[in-house]
Parts: structure tokens; sequence; C-alpha cells
């Protein structure tokens, strides 16, 4: 698919076998954000594989280091706007966290969204999430509706839209 600035670490197409590496990297993940390990984690990630429209993993080798899931629209809030595709997991392994891996699989998701023909997509934040915030919304991610509490978690949330441009796919409009 493409190369990451390390070039160690490679963003290739998500696949089964990769799942399980996920479900761990994401439970770790969350771990390190909220401080500690909560049960559900694992259960309401691995769903969402069987139902991805777009996944990608940075691997080194057979690791998976990070990754991002987009889920088809209807798949996340009632209030996400129609047809907006949902990014609903991205995770980067603690250890290589705040390197700009994150971006590159957020920016990977938004270019394979666009090509697969979606005009928008959304994504639910942790309001309390600073560093993903930061991330969100230096990528153009616009805070929209109002605020709710995570289900799970019963933390502060809010969904993030951004419009995917065409321009994404490399090329301008017009081309």
């Amino acid at each position: 698919m493409e190369h990451h600035a390390d070039p160690a670490l490679t963003l290739r197409a998500g696949a089964p076998p990769d799942i399980e590496q996920c479900v761990a990297l994401w439970v770790d993940a969350c771990a390190v954000r909220d401080g500690r390990s909560i049960s559900g984690i694992a259960d309401r990630a691995r769903p969402k594989f069987d139902r991805n429209i777009g996944w990608i993993v940075a691997s080194s080798g057979e690791q998976v280091d990070g990754f991002v899931l987009a889920t088809a629209p209807g798949s996340g809030m009632p209030t996400d706007p129609p047809g907006a595709a949902v990014v609903g997991l991205l995770a980067v392994n603690p250890s290589r966290q705040a390197h700009g891996l994150g971006r590159a699989l957020l920016q990977a998701i938004a270019r394979h969204l666009s090509e697969a023909g979606y005009k928008q997509a959304v994504l639910h934040a942790l309001l309390d999430n600073q560093p993903a915030l930061g991330l969100y919304q230096s990528e153009g991610w616009i805070a929209v509706g109002d605020e709710y509490e995570h289900s799970l978690l019963k933390r502060p949330l809010r969904t993030f839209s951004r419009v995917l441009l065409e321009d994404e796919l490399g090329g301008t409009a017009g081309d």
C-alpha cells in the first residue's frame, strides 16, 4: 500500500490473521489512555472487524504496531450524518505514539474512504483524550453535535466529522 516515514513500518490492508493482534493492541492502548484496563473493551472492538469497509495496519514484519478501522454509514451513533463512514478504531502501540504513525493511519483511511466513494466520515472521541483530539483537529476533523456519555466508560464523548475530498486521491478536482 504505502510506507510510513519509518522504513521498517509498512501500511497495508488489514487481514483476518491480524484481528487478534489489533484487538490486543486496542486493549493495551486503551489501558494506557485510561490508566487502567477496563472490562469489555475487547468485546466491543472485535465485532467491528467483521463489519469493516476499510482496515489499515502499520506493521513491522509480523508485528502490528498500529491500525485504523472504518465501518459503513449507520454503524456509529444515530446522530451521525447519513452516508458518513465511521472511523471506529484507531490505535498505535504506546511505545510508538507521538511519532506520526497515528496521523499516517488517519490520512490513509481518509484516502481509502474517499477512493471508495465516501464523501464524509465521522469518529467519536473522548473529550479527555487531548492527544487524540489534537490529532483529529489538525487533520480537519470538526466537532459536531452535543457532547454525550460513552456507554461503557461513562466519560464525555463527542462526534467529529470530516469531509473527504477528491484531492485526497493524489490529484485535484477536475483531473
